[in-house]
């Protein structure tokens, strides 16, 4: 595996010394009026300490992704961004599936909690579409825990989207995109229009995105005649409103809906193609055999999402700082039929999970004058999540009204925070930081009594329950930053995340009494690290890295439940009593070599395991590898533009050895993927082919889980990423 990673590596690397000739060749060619080579490039900027900072200037391991990297790499899927950034994974549970992030080894799980946040326009999100990447000005990727300033579920780290503002005067583009796979196809349009609608004070933008796309994995033993596609309709408005220059007020909205006939959003695949068809071809799928994108499922499918969101902001300017107010209200609807318990064409046993969520969200924050010896930052914050979740099955043949449901189960959360954070320069060159966030999280959870058949003689009962309880914490946060010149910088932090604890309805529809079993206790954890940033002066060249440490003795995990004498009970609960350890490196560089030659790469090295982790009265998984957490990862790409607008670029990316659950007992091997643009850049018009895994990897995308019908049968099943994608894209601008 060290091999070909070495040689895809050697690979990118020939193609940026043949673009670098290539480029030395053209100089001669290309006018002073054509391009500027000495032309500084803007300044990047990090908004995610809540206050506007140069990358240089801040304490954070933070990748800024800008809108000329994410229009270069054409990142228009949540999913690539690991892509681009060293020591993150995503993990998901289809093509359309939740999403799940990994950072520095403190992983999310599915059936656990998503240990990251992501933030778009200062909402935070929990479910992602890719139709919000259409207009994205910029993406920030923060790793280590971000708790002070965002609280809970931002232990790991923090994803925060900025899209574009309405602009100052009339603009619109329009873009198609068709692409090619090997189970279908898709096609895609999305624009914006963007401009003043009261000049001087009023301007507003509107985007949209259809798209229709067949599904990655084709169902050819579908019960409905559908083999799976997608069909999305995105509309985003935006408002900045601008009174007087102390005031400034932003609004924005959207809808999304997705309707998907043939396809279950958790698609889970084997891994091992040849022992599957072995297994079931015959008896259970009428010697019908799947390949590397067909899977052979009865079960009737069809998933439907509409999300509606609104959200306002306002800033008041001050002699004396800064006032800022925003609120936002999302609400989200999934129906989500077709998981196929036995994974086959057999008509045994088929379910389905209906779900609706509420959140709604408020801060207001006072951000001291930045100049000075001391800045700060004070506000208070509240946040309300309400899940409404319906369970269904059926068993033998049926249709897609046949799903029997089971009651409701009823969520919600509701978290009071207030927090601060003060930087004191002690010198020009020296600055410290210090913060604490006090946050009160209030757990509730109804169950009403009834049952669910999920069939070989297995029914799950629900007896009636109503529980509550309130988690408090105090997340801490210290720094150091050292600016040694105007382009190099280093910095130190510790700081503390946290996840607040919950409640196992699992125990209770066990008969568990015990409320050390019926409710778990909240998850901290501490990180350190140390890290250093360079620019060059004409800021061409910039470079980042952080050595880090990460330590948490109070774990959420699936383990072993024991009563009050130690004897265990079942192994079906979250515990919050395990241990992890993780530490490693990372290092990312993006070198403007000339305005028509760029190369970007990072690596990510990272040990990370159970400290302690008992699943079972035998089995202890001390220091197995933490899943979902490989052991390396990098990336690098070249791209090259000639002077007449045409352009190349090409990208490899190198994933290590990954554990797919905790037992270590399925393991994903060390793969690389690699990916190519062709196409033509003018102002008002661009069209590029494009190639995204080229080797059309079969790799596993998420959690391993052993067949749900039949159990052991020798193979894991998992969701998988995106096949080999070939397609075109056209823009036009106006």
């Amino acid at each position: 595996m060290l091999n070909k990673f070495v040689r895809g590596i050697s690979a990118v690397a020939s193609l940026s010394l043949f673009a670098a000739q290539a480029t030395l060749a053209q100089e001669e060619d290309v006018s002073e009026t054509e391009r500027d080579d000495d032309a500084p490039r803007e300044t990047i900027i990090v908004t995610g300490s809540k206050r506007d900072t140069a990358l240089i200037d801040s304490e954070l391991s933070v990748t800024v992704l800008d809108a000329t990297t994410i229009e270069e790499a054409r990142l228009t899927n949540f999913r690539r961004i690991d892509d681009l950034v060293p020591n993150v994974q995503f993990n998901e549970l289809g093509q359309r599936g939740s999403i799940f992030v990994t950072v520095r080894g403190v992983e999310s799980n599915p059936f656990i909690v998503n240990r990251a946040a992501v933030y778009i326009d200062g909402i935070p999100f929990r479910e992602l579409s890719n139709s919000i990447l259409s207009q994205v000005e910029s993406i920030e990727v923060l790793r280590g825990p971000q708790g002070t300033l965002y609280g809970a579920n931002s232990e790991s780290g923090l994803i925060i989207v900025n899209n574009k503002a309405p602009t100052e005067e009339l603009t619109a583009s329009v873009r198609f995109t068709g692409s090619d796979f090997p189970s279908g196809n898709g096609l895609e349009a999305d624009g914006i229009v963007s401009g003043p609608l009261k000049s001087g004070t009023l301007t507003g933008s509107m985007a949209f995105s259809v798209a229709r796309e067949d599904a990655y994995i084709e169902n050819l033993g579908t019960s409905t005649g559908e083999t799976g596609y997608y069909d999305e309709r995105f509309l985003h408005g935006r408002l900045r409103w601008t009174p007087t220059d102390r005031v400034t007020v932003n609004a924005t909205a959207y809808w999304l809906e997705i309707d998907a006939p043939g396809v279950f959003d958790q698609q889970y695949m084997p891994l091992d193609r040849g022992l599957y068809n072995q297994l079931y071809a015959d008896f259970f799928n009428a010697g019908r055999r799947i390949g590397d994108w067909t899977a052979l499922e009865d079960a009737p499918k069809r998933y439907t999402a509409e999300e509606i969101v609104v959200g306002v902001s306002a800033d008041l300017e001050l002699d004396y700082g800064t006032i800022n107010l925003a609120a936002s209200h999302r609400e989200v609807e999934e129906d989500a039929r077709g998981l196929d318990f036995d994974l086959t064409s057999s008509p045994f046993v088929s379910g389905s999970e209906t779900d609706e969520e509420d959140f709604t969200n408020l801060e207001v924050r006072f951000t001291s004058p930045s100049e000075g010896r001391v800045n700060y930052i004070v506000g208070a914050s509240y946040y309300r999540d309400t899940d409404r979740n319906t369970k269904a099955s059926f068993l033998g043949p049926g249709g897609l009204d046949a799903y029997l449901a089971a009651p409701r189960q009823e969520e919600s959360s509701d978290d009071i925070s207030v927090f601060g954070s003060v930087n004191w320069n002690l010198t020009p060159k020296l600055r410290m930081g210090a913060g604490v966030r006090y946050e009160r999280a209030k757990r509730r959870t109804v169950q009403q009594p009834g049952e669910l058949d999920l069939g070989f003689g297995t029914v799950i009962n629900y007896p009636d329950a109503r529980l509550s309880r309130t988690f408090e914490e105090a997340l801490p946060r210290v720094s150091v930053h050292y600016k040694l010149s105007d382009g190099f910088a280093i910095h130190a932090s510790a700081a503390r995340g946290y996840i607040p604890g919950g409640f196992n309805l699992v125990a209770i529809q066990q008969g568990v009494v015990d409320d050390s079993i019926i409710s778990y206790e909240t998850e901290t954890l501490w990180s350190r690290e140390i890290g250093f940033k360079w620019q060059s002066p004409d800021r061409r060249v910039r470079a980042s890295g952080a050595l880090f440490y990460i330590t948490s003795n109070n774990w959420q995990d699936v383990q072993i439940a024991t009563d009050e004498d130690g004897r265990p009970v079942s192994t079906d609960f979250i515990g919050s009593d395990a241990s992890i350890r993780s530490h490693g490196v990372e290092f990312e560089t993006d070198w403007r070599i000339s305005d028509a030659l760029s190369v970007r790469g990072h690596v990510g090295i990272i040990d990370a395991e159970y400290r302690d982790l008992q699943l079972d009265d035998t089995l202890n998984l001390r220091g197995r590898n933490i899943q979902f957490v490989p052991d390396y990862d990098a990336g690098l790409s070249v791209r090259y533009q000639w002077s007449s607008g045409v352009f190349f670029r090409a990208e490899a990316n190198f994933i290590g050895e990954t554990s797919l659950r905790a037992r270590g007992d399925a393991v994903r091997d060390a793969f690389e993927t690699f990916g190519v643009q062709i196409g033509y850049e003018h102002d008002r018009f661009s069209a590029r082919l494009f190639g995204e895994n080229l080797t059309n990897e079969r790799q596993a995308s998420g959690l391993a889980i052993e067949n749900l019908a039949f159990g052991t049968d020798g193979l894991f099943y998992s969701p998988l990423g995106s096949p080999r994608v070939v397609g075109l894209e056209v823009t036009a601008r106006y």
